[in-house]
């Protein structure tokens, strides 16, 4: 399912991209040939496996530690941006939205790669169950009602 998804994501993507929570790098095989990449997390250890993720792939990216609340990007810099697993983590998600939609140009595609909040009971009170652990653990929330939020 995940790697269908990632499929997906590269061929959505068009012109200059911003992955947000770009990770490890995991998306970045699945871009088009000669696409311009940014991408942006806040840990270092990741953005190390991607920046050479990224040269195995002969992948020209810009790989930088940012935070996605405060983008440090000039308004409307990208044709495409990517949210990749990380709406679940970021403290302020609406902010990071609100920043995304800043850099992205007018008409730009907000490609969205996330978990959300279940819509089927039983799922969803298992996700409410064991939310503070992986909030304590993981600083994770894998109850976000992130299609609200979006």
């Amino acid at each position: 399912m995940a790697l269908r998804a990632r499929i997906r994501i590269g061929r959505l993507v068009e012109g200059r991209v911003l992955e947000v929570g770009v990770g490890t790098g995991l998306n970045l095989s699945h871009y088009p040939s000669g696409t311009d990449v940014t991408g942006i997390d806040l840990s270092p250890k990741m953005l190390a496996i991607a920046r050479q993720r990224a040269a195995d792939l002969d992948l020209k990216g810009d790989l930088r530690e940012m935070d996605a609340e405060a983008l440090d990007f000039p308004d409307q810099s990208f044709d495409s941006v990517v949210y990749s697993l990380c709406l679940c983590t970021i403290p302020d998600p609406v902010r990071a939205l609100q920043e995304g939609l800043r850099v992205a140009r007018p008409g730009a595609r907000m490609i969205f790669f996330e978990h959300v909040r279940s819509n089927l009971l039983p799922v969803a009170l298992l996700q409410e169950l064991i939310n503070p652990l992986m909030v304590l653990f993981l600083a994770d929330h894998w109850n976000r009602r992130t299609l609200d939020m979006i």
